[in-house]
């Protein structure tokens, strides 16, 4: 699968377009096709060295995207595939394709475009956290 990636920490130099191996659904994940992704702090600092991915996460750069949900595991109820959704990872979103936990996407309206629905769940999610539950 075409994904985003880097072997070295550094500038944007670093990155290139590659193969990556396919995500795998589990149990109560689901797979999404990545139509948009967005880029922001964390994944900066990652690229630069700064900000490792969390353990068993993946090393590909992204945060979060938005997409159509590909495949279901065994236990998700929640979506189905063909659902568009936006997703918040704990990396992968600069990939053609994505595993993520079901609890961890949200449902979008049709008339909401994917490149608007990508920074939904951690740039502007953290945003309304700080603004409006914290501030």
């Amino acid at each position: 699968m075409r994904a985003l990636l880097f072997d070295a920490p550094g500038g944007p130099d670093v990155l290139y377009h590659g193969e990556a191996p396919e995500p795998v659904c589990g149990p109560g994940e689901v797979v999404v096709e990545v139509r948009a992704t967005a880029l922001n702090r964390a994944d900066l600092a990652q690229r630069a060295g700064h900000y490792p991915p969390p353990p068993g996460a993946s090393p590909i750069l992204g945060l979060e995207c938005a997409g159509v949900v590909a495949a279901v595991g065994a236990e998700v109820t929640s979506v189905a595939v063909g659902d568009r959704v936006a997703a918040l990872l704990a990396g992968g979103g600069m990939a053609a394709r994505v595993a993520v936990d079901a609890r961890h996407v949200l449902p979008l309206p049709d008339a909401m475009p994917f490149e608007d629905a990508a920074a939904i769940p951690e740039a502007v999610l953290t945003a309304f956290q700080a603004l409006f539950l914290l501030g």
